[in-house]
């Protein structure tokens, strides 16, 4: 079954309306907790907080194990929102994550955001999936394996319309082992 897991449980808004990815796992839930680190991550630039990933990494083992053996993919941000916030929290994550499994995982940064669209906050599912639909496309030049494992990183998996659209590209594209790693889930 294609979805987003956490700790074995697939949710629901994946086995309602399944994605485009095939799998997906988290390591945390968006608790008040979970809420004030991406708030940090995101919105207050805190790349320190991302120094507590082997913490959660050990407290969910099967992430590393799902993350073995692939390339991570950061979700990018469009050149605009890239300039006015000065870093991608996406790719800071996709570089603790390398920094914690070492050579076995290879960052590639595959995608664009060729739209720049307004931020996902204030939208619900159908209003996000409207918002990214072909807002992202694989870059020129990009040698991968059509047998690779990808998977795409982001801070936090919501609604799944911006990890899922980044699938649909990738999948257009001809990779058929596409999944999706996440801090939160909410």
């Amino acid at each position: 079954m294609s979805g987003f897991s956490f700790n074995g449980l697939i949710c629901s808004a994946c086995r309602d309306n399944p994605p485009s990815f095939n799998r997906g796992k988290s390591l945390f839930l968006l608790d008040q907790n979970g809420k004030k680190i991406i708030h940090e991550l995101k919105y207050l630039g805190v790349r320190d907080i991302l120094k507590d990933i082997p913490n959660w990494m050990a407290r969910n083992p099967s992430f590393s194990e799902f993350l073995n053996d692939s390339i991570i993919i950061p979700v990018p941000l469009h050149r605009k929102r890239l300039s006015k916030r000065g870093f991608n929290q996406s790719f800071w994550i996709a570089q603790a994550l390398k920094k914690e499994l070492g050579q076995n995982v290879q960052i590639v940064e595959a995608l664009e955001r060729v739209k720049n669209t307004p931020t996902q906050t204030l939208f619900d599912l159908r209003q996000r999936k409207k918002n990214v639909k072909n807002a992202f496309r694989m870059k020129e030049n990009i040698s991968i394996s059509k047998d690779s494992k990808l998977i795409l990183i982001d801070d936090v998996y919501t609604t799944g319309a911006t990890l899922d659209e980044c699938a649909k590209e990738l999948k257009r594209k001809g990779f058929q082992k596409v999944n999706v790693a996440t801090l939160g889930h909410g």
